[in-house]
């Protein structure tokens, strides 16, 4: 499994989520499904859902709520915490806590914010997959 720590510098969390935007879309173009991206809470996952559809005049990446009937034929899955999927090609993970789908994931893509809480359940995190033998990389993402 690869593991690769997207770092911020910056505190907004528009940016951040602005970035989760290109990273999906461009996981999408590249023919990756599902892609999962996991968040802390149903609210984050729906704010992100609107932001997905609106992020870009000129993009379109199907999208879809984890649960919604929709979602097999669905290229990117939005789920958090009580709502997970437990398999998937690629995941994204904007959470503070590792998800199931990650057992099953080839590729994960870790969002880690700036703040001290944050970076340090990456830290966390980093010596979980380690010790479960991931190809770990960071990242410092604008």
């Amino acid at each position: 499994m690869q593991v690769l720590f997207h770092h911020f510098e910056k505190t907004s969390g528009r940016d951040l989520l602005v970035y989760i935007c290109r990273l999906v879309e461009k996981g999408y173009k590249q023919g990756s499904k599902p892609i999962y991206i996991h968040f802390n809470s149903e609210n984050e996952a729906k704010e992100f859902d609107r932001l997905l559809w609106t992020f870009r005049q000129e993009s379109f990446v199907p999208h879809t709520i984890l649960g919604n009937p929709e979602q097999e034929q669905t290229p990117v899955i939005i789920g958090w915490d009580t709502n997970q999927i437990e398999t998937a090609e690629a995941l994204i993970n904007v959470s503070q806590e590792i998800p199931r789908a990650s057992k099953s994931t080839s590729k994960i893509h870790e969002i880690v914010g700036n703040d001290e809480n944050k970076k340090n359940k990456a830290r966390e995190k980093w010596k979980a997959y380690k010790a479960n033998g991931s190809i770990i990389k960071a990242y410092k993402a604008d």
